[in-house]
């Protein structure tokens, strides 16, 4: 979390969201001229959202939303969510 907090634009609010129903968020990044960005970190190469990170999604409605794993690929796991290594969200955040 602290390297993409880093490598984010200056002025970007990091927070994090959870419900007392479980809905859950890990990392929330409000960008300057680029809304809600909602994150969603794996340890392996899992690129699975999990349920809560869905539904806090639906609650949110973030401009993008990400799987962060430890794999260097980048794909889509459904129409809304992108799965990217912690390298690769790093430098598309680095570059805003």
């Amino acid at each position: 979390m602290e390297n993409l907090i880093a490598a984010a634009p200056v002025q970007t609010a990091p927070l994090f969201y959870r419900t007392g129903a479980g809905a859950e968020v890990d990392l929330l990044l409000e960008t300057p001229k680029h809304g809600l960005w909602a994150i969603e970190i794996k340890r392996g190469l899992s690129a699975r959202p999990e349920k809560g990170f869905l539904i806090a999604c639906d609650d949110l409605k973030p401009a993008r939303r990400f799987v962060v794993n430890s794999g260097t690929e980048r794909y889509q796991v459904n129409a809304d969510t992108e799965a990217i290594g912690l390298r690769g969200l790093a430098e598309i955040l680095a570059t805003l």
